[in-house]
């Protein structure tokens, strides 16, 4: 029994044919990965130039708010009005915040 695959009529490829036709697939895989490296340079390099203009240009505004924050004063609500609510320096306060939550259990306790 002989099944024909060739759908189409032609002859069979020839050797030589199937080569350059390998040949020639990997080039192109070649041509489109080495696109693909440059396209990913090109991004890489221009997220950078953004990311240095964006920094060059917010110098002033983090200076800014470095002073603001080193002169800053701590004030709790309802300090005395002067600003400096009794004598606490802002690098010498401590805040710790937190919460609480009481689980009443059903079992009794070993007491």
């Amino acid at each position: 029994m002989f099944i024909n695959f060739n759908t189409r009529g032609r002859p069979p490829q020839s050797l030589a044919t199937r080569i350059v036709g390998a040949v020639f697939a990997v080039l192109v895989i070649g041509a489109v990965m080495m696109g693909a490296v440059v396209l990913f340079a090109v991004t890489v390099v221009a997220a950078l130039a953004f990311w240095g203009y964006f920094w060059w240009k917010t110098r002033a505004l983090r200076r800014a708010m470095r002073e603001q924050i080193r002169t800053q004063e701590f004030e709790p609500p309802g300090g005395n009005g002067n600003g400096n609510a009794s004598g606490h320096v802002p690098g010498n306060a401590e805040i710790i915040e937190g919460e609480a939550v009481r689980v009443e259990e059903d079992r009794p306790s070993l007491k």
